[in-house]
């Protein structure tokens, strides 16, 4: 429970970090070098004072709280605890320099280097706790182990952007108040997606357990994880092809943007419409598999989440390439009206179907994000008469592959 302050913490770059990694990425693919320098230093002196803010005052909360407050129990005292979480929020702060260098990798084309070593480093961070605890060592240590682990990456990942990209000069002497102000709107927007998030999917379960009991809760829940499976799976290609579309964007490289538009919107609908029709077939059973027999959701809420994901896996896609044009700010605001609402919907809703009520609070959510995510699009990503152009080309191509294969 108490590793997840570093999650909330994540929040307190404002965006700045995602935004200016999305600006970074559409000046270098134009050769903007020098404006490329200026964003990525003024991103950083945003992120640094911010999160030494929330360090300051999160710090201060953690060390003037009276331990009494604190949760103890046999073998881990109150000041156990709170040694845990001065740990795990300097860690936290150290997670977000590494977002600023992840948009440096993004920026010049090495993204998939970017995120290859942020993942083994927490690949690796989770694997010396699991040592720590088969040695017989307790949450203390594990959160020093966590901040030195991570410690040590950020010292090779900013060793490693310098070899890499050497004319990303890391510092702030570039940084100047035209390129925050200019990044503040897309960053600020940003926060309305980790907001939205939170509200439907832990605040549809607390209004659930509102409605019904505690005991209704964990069938709503796995449901929505083993359904969460499949637009997590639309979001592969998504996000590595996020640095590849803004390039295309700034180069107004229009028949590049249409064919990824097209290539991700066909490649989530063949995984989305199978794993759909999976859910609503057999998601009683796969969850009862999955739960040992302990939980077996009612065939109506998984009808209901199958139908979520099939919507997902339209406009999440759509919504993630918006964002890569750090145009979002159209449709973020409108997701986080809608993800509160969901709340007391759902509160409402599950008092006549029970868990099924909860899933047909998300299920408007999609419903209403789909307009709204086309909607914007069609500003941004693509005229529906290019699309067509783009499937036709692509239903030829097929169709003389195959003539081809034939003869």
């Amino acid at each position: 429970m108490l590793s997840t302050i570093p999650s909330f913490l994540s929040a307190s770059d404002l965006g700045f970090a995602t935004a200016a990694g999305t600006r970074m990425t559409m000046l270098a693919s134009r050769g903007e070098t020098e404006e490329v320098v200026r964003v990525f230093q003024s991103a950083w002196v945003v992120v640094l004072v911010s999160s030494a803010t929330v360090a300051v005052v999160a710090l201060t909360v953690v060390w003037l709280v009276p331990a009494k407050l604190y949760p103890a129990s046999h073998g881990f005292s109150a000041d156990g605890a709170r040694w845990t979480l001065f740990l795990l929020v300097i860690y936290g702060i150290l997670c977000l320099q590494g977002s600023i260098f992840l948009a440096g990798f993004r920026c010049a084309g090495l993204f998939a280097l970017g995120v290859f070593w942020l993942t083994n480093t927490v690949l690796l961070e989770n694997a010396i706790i699991v040592v720590l605890v088969m040695w017989g060592y307790g949450p203390v240590h594990a959160a020093g182990a966590l901040l030195v682990c991570r410690l040590c990456a950020l010292v090779i990942q900013n060793f490693l952007l310098r070899a890499k990209v050497p004319w990303l000069r890391i510092g702030f002497s570039k940084a100047h108040r035209s390129e925050v102000r200019q990044l503040w709107a897309p960053a600020v927007a940003l926060l309305a997606f980790p907001i939205g998030q939170a509200c439907y999917l832990q605040g549809t379960a607390l209004a659930l357990g509102a409605a019904t009991s505690n005991a209704v809760v964990p069938l709503f829940s796995a449901t929505r994880t083993l359904s969460r499976v499949g637009l997590q799976l639309t979001q592969l290609l998504t996000h590595a092809m996020m640095p590849e579309f803004s390039a295309a964007v700034a180069r107004k490289d229009d028949k590049a943007r249409i064919a990824m538009v097209g290539t991700i919107l066909i490649t989530a609908f063949a995984i989305v419409v199978p794993f759909s029709v999976i859910l609503a077939w057999l998601g009683p059973d796969i969850v009862a598999m999955w739960t040992h027999g302990v939980i077996r959701p009612a065939h109506s809420l998984t009808l209901v989440m199958a139908a979520t994901v099939l919507l997902g896996g339209f406009w999440n896609p759509l919504a993630s390439l918006t964002i890569a044009t750090n145009r979002h700010a159209s449709f973020a605001y409108p997701f986080l009206i809608l993800a509160l609402g969901t709340i007391p919907l759902s509160y409402f809703a599950s008092l006549w179907l029970g868990e099924t009520g909860a899933g047909v609070s998300i299920l408007v959510l999609d419903v209403c994000m789909c307009g709204v995510t086309l909607r914007q699009s069609r500003v941004t990503l693509f005229e529906v008469h290019e699309l067509r152009r783009f499937l036709r080309a692509l239903k030829v191509r097929a169709h003389v592959g195959l003539s081809t294969k034939r003869s």
